[in-house]
């Protein structure tokens, strides 16, 4: 046989194996690491799709398939989801891939949520705060904006969220001699009313309505809720000099102060240290342990303007408070401020850049979406503010830092 033979029985031989070989399996990297706008679609049956818009108050699930980048999966529960961001015009959802097939999952997820923006005329917010918080290493879970289409039609940009639980534990904590870190007791905060970490006394039913279990939840009010009554009461009865030795085991402190710098530089009013009293978080206790941290969640409200204060006496959070008071966390704080800074800045202006990145990457999805509730215009002033943000507001900060908080309003 002749060289050219040769070659082309090579090429050939190529071209089968490319055609047989399997596809790279894809995972949840390639779906929350694409820097694309992307493409999700559900197939539900018409009457569910109606009842669950209809009846978007209940938590009733309806089955569906998702098909994403050519992947599909089949049977899975989807419901309405959110609290002031319900909605029957575009609900919020929850897709639960193993609500109907008990162990399916898909590219390693058991379920998502997809988040409306019926709350954020950016439609940025969201998405660019959970970028910065595992930027600055918070625990938070990972975004992607989509383009949602039900039964083929277009119902709207969503976000695409990774539910915090046990696989996005186990991705943020790691693990510790082969022993995957995802096993704690995690609660999602349920906001109640105006509490600002005030003792509401030994009835566990009063820290029960407010933090939500996600994992362990079969397990008796005493084990869940007995650790988070002694650790509020603990801080709201220990004197600012003996609180480190006090509660040092039951909460990371200075893990604690990075969450709310980064909360504040991010100018959130609906947060830990929110405006209505504490909002929008996941506690985590870790496991084996009885140290709790704090997890990223749900940043609708941020950037609400470039001169939000680093200090706003901390909207009166009895925990922050007494913390302020002890110089070396005042100092912490401080210093966690000046890394957000740091990390807004770097890389030819990180914050500045991804404010713009996603705003190019959303822009033909939100102006064509036809449920948002808020017109173009709307939008348009949104993105206004955010386009300045990262400018105005790092100015602003430095100044407060270099001469006192209230010193720098114009």
């Amino acid at each position: 046989m002749g060289k050219r033979s040769t070659t082309l029985l090579g090429f050939g031989l190529a071209v089968l194996w490319l055609a047989v070989a399997p596809a790279r399996a894809q995972t949840a990297d390639d779906l929350f690491q694409s820097q694309s706008l992307q493409k999700l679609e559900l197939w539900v049956n018409d009457a569910d799709w109606s009842k669950l818009t209809a009846e978007f108050q209940l938590n009733t699930y309806y089955p569906a398939d998702v098909i994403w980048n050519g992947q599909t999966v089949r049977n899975v529960g989807i419901r309405s989801r959110g609290r002031g961001s319900r909605s029957g015009t575009k609900p919020g959802l929850r897709v639960d891939f193993d609500h109907y097939s008990s162990g399916q999952t898909f590219l390693g997820l058991k379920s998502l949520v997809l988040d409306n923006l019926t709350q954020d005329p950016s439609g940025v917010h969201e998405a660019v705060s959970m970028a910065f918080y595992a930027r600055v290493g918070i625990p938070a879970p990972r975004e992607i904006h989509t383009r949602l289409y039900v039964n083929g039609a277009y119902v709207g940009l969503y976000v695409i969220v990774e539910s915090v639980d046990k696989d996005m534990l186990a991705r943020v904590f790691g693990s510790i001699d082969g022993d995957v870190q995802n096993d704690g007791y995690l609660y999602e905060f349920q906001y109640a009313d105006d509490w600002r970490f005030k003792y509401l006394g030994n009835d566990l039913s009063e820290y029960k309505i407010r933090f939500s279990p996600v994992t362990h939840e079969t397990k008796s009010d005493e084990t869940l809720y007995g650790p988070i009554e002694n650790l509020v009461r603990l801080v709201n009865e220990t004197p600012a000099d003996r609180l480190t030795a006090t509660i040092g085991d039951l909460l990371d402190i200075p893990a604690f102060i990075r969450f709310v710098a980064a909360e504040a530089f991010l100018a959130d009013t609906d947060c830990f240290i929110g405006n209505f009293g504490i909002n929008n978080f996941y506690l985590y206790r870790l496991e084996g342990k009885n140290q709790h941290v704090l997890i990223a969640w749900d940043s609708d409200n941020a950037f609400w303007g470039p001169q939000f204060s680093i200090d706003t006496s901390w909207n009166k959070n009895i925990l922050l408070d007494k913390l302020m008071s002890i110089p070396e966390y005042a100092a912490l704080y401080r210093s966690e401020i000046q890394r957000c800074l740091d990390m807004a800045e770097a890389d030819g202006g990180w914050l500045n850049n991804e404010i713009i990145r996603q705003i190019q990457r959303i822009d033909s999805a939100m102006k064509e979406d036809p449920s948002k509730p808020y017109s173009i215009s709307t939008y348009e002033g949104s993105i206004g503010v955010m386009l300045g943000f990262a400018r105005d507001h790092i100015a602003f900060v430095k100044c407060e830092l270099a001469r006192g908080v209230g010193k720098c309003f114009q």
